[in-house]
């Protein structure tokens, strides 16, 4: 079969961490039958692009993405309306230049339903072949920021759209799925969980630590509630001291003030964004992984440091509880400081009850 993935988030050269776990599955669905890819970049009305096309091959993954020209008139309202008819007529000269150059797909698969679900129905119809597609977005919880609820009617509109004509849909977090499915009266949604390369990320036995490392890693946005962890840091050493964190991410001058005013700055430091190797580095080097997030869906960074036998301590939100349970972590009620000082204790109390090796062996076998 000839598949082609059309990727509504992917890493590209504005967002190079932008979709990263859809590369990862895209490289690991390729080992098993070839895979061509399209991204076109769609960073939104408010930065000026420019006409862009970059191709590459990783063995049966070809990737081919695209970013068009856009300048900005200056009238938000109108370039939010011009980005949009720019975004669909771009995209639409792309695929019809795909098939020319390699003939139709016999299946399209989405990732993300906008705004590439939009052409996924238009050529699914065109080229009378069927399209599926994967949901990684978390937005269904009412408690996003931005969550779908609150979105424009075009967006609300068209999502549901592309659910509905789709083929099947897929989530990667039974937790989300089954509000997807609820909200679009799907008959059902498929499970594909999110993936860890396990030649990177592997348990090796620690040596010489003299303090307990706890470790984040996150995009360190407001859904991270990093905030509310470094709180609960500073409740915690009131009560013990044997103990550091590590913050891996792109840290505002916000959160350095914060550390900076609960005088931690020697126990929390801050390492900044990493390679996905160095992350793998920093997990088999550390004692415990913590996130404290008000939504997720099911993330990499929990599976990633189950995989290098790191216990978890995370808030129970989205497709979370369905990776953790008593013999690899903690959970705790999302927005629960004390809670999460008290769980902190708890995991570096019986800490000694965590069969690293296990806590790798068991998942990565799964």
């Amino acid at each position: 079969m000839k598949i082609l993935w059309l990727a509504s988030w992917y890493p590209d050269s504005y967002e190079p961490a932008n979709g990263d776990f859809i590369q990862r599955h895209a490289i690991a669905v390729s080992k098993i039958i070839p895979i061509d890819l399209i991204h076109v970049v769609q960073v939104g009305k408010n930065i000026n692009t420019e006409d862009d096309s970059v191709f590459s091959k990783k063995d049966n993954l070809r990737e081919f993405i695209y970013s068009f020209s856009f300048k900005k008139w200056g009238w938000s309202w109108l370039d939010k309306i011009r980005y949009n008819i720019y975004f669909i007529s771009y995209y639409r000269t792309v695929l019809n230049k795909y098939s020319r150059q390699y003939g139709k797909p016999d299946l399209i698969h989405v990732h993300v339903p906008m705004k590439a679900g939009i052409l996924a129905i238009e050529f699914s119809d065109r080229w009378k072949i069927p399209f599926i597609v994967s949901e990684h977005s978390s937005m269904y919880d009412r408690i996003a920021v931005d969550n779908f609820f609150k979105r424009s009617y075009f967006f609300r509109s068209n999502t549901k759209k592309v659910f509905q004509k789709a083929a099947a849909v897929t989530n990667v977090s039974a937790a989300i799925g089954k509000k997807v499915q609820e909200l679009f009266s799907l008959n059902q949604t498929e499970i594909i969980h999110n993936i860890v390369d396990t030649s990177r990320f592997y348990h090796q036995p620690k040596t010489g630590k003299k303090v307990f490392r706890w470790l984040h890693v996150s995009s360190l946005y407001q859904l991270k509630n990093v905030e509310g962890i470094i709180e609960a840091f500073k409740s915690l050493n009131q009560i013990r001291q044997d103990w550091e964190l590590i913050i891996v991410g792109n840290a505002s001058p916000k959160l350095f003030d914060q550390v900076f005013e609960t005088s931690l700055s020697n126990k929390i430091k801050f390492v900044g964004e990493l390679q996905h190797e160095d992350v793998a580095k920093q997990m088999q080097a550390s004692s415990a992984l913590v996130l404290f997030s008000r939504h997720e869906n099911f993330p990499c960074v929990i599976i990633e440091a189950l995989c290098c036998g790191l216990p978890v301590v995370s808030s129970n939100v989205g497709g979370v509880s369905e990776s953790i349970n008593n013999t690899n972590g903690l959970l705790v009620e999302s927005e629960n400081i004390v809670a999460l000082k008290d769980v902190l204790i708890n995991m570096m109390d019986n800490y000694h009850q965590f069969d690293l090796q296990q806590i790798s062996t068991d998942f990565d076998e799964i």
